[in-house]
């Protein structure tokens, strides 16, 4: 995966948990599951090589993520997607009708 992608995807990542916590964007329960279980594991003390270890125990976290990433690309694609659709939608509001016949 370029790098470019996956630091565009990492921000959207957020964006995308922020907006689901708010009830602003739904999200197939996977999605959701992953994202969820991708934020605990980075925020956990307790991982599958500790942090501790030199270089290995961040590896561990960075690989987690990036495999998150490449499966959640498709939703974040999504998502990034409707956020650019909400910004450029124009609101109008009509003021006044005119009538083509004249009255009598």
């Amino acid at each position: 995966m370029n790098p470019l992608v996956i630091f565009k995807d990492i921000s959207t990542f957020f964006a995308m948990l922020k907006a689901i916590l708010r009830r602003e964007y739904k999200t197939p329960w996977q999605t959701l599951f992953w994202a969820v279980v991708c934020f605990f594991y980075f925020l956990a003390p307790i991982d599958f090589l500790p942090d501790v270890l030199p270089m290995l125990g961040i590896a561990d976290d960075g690989a987690f993520i990036i495999f998150v990433l490449t499966l959640l690309h498709k939703d974040l694609v999504a998502f990034r997607q409707t956020q650019q659709d909400k910004e450029n939608v124009i609101e109008a509001e009509v003021v006044e009708t005119f009538d083509t016949k004249e009255k009598k």
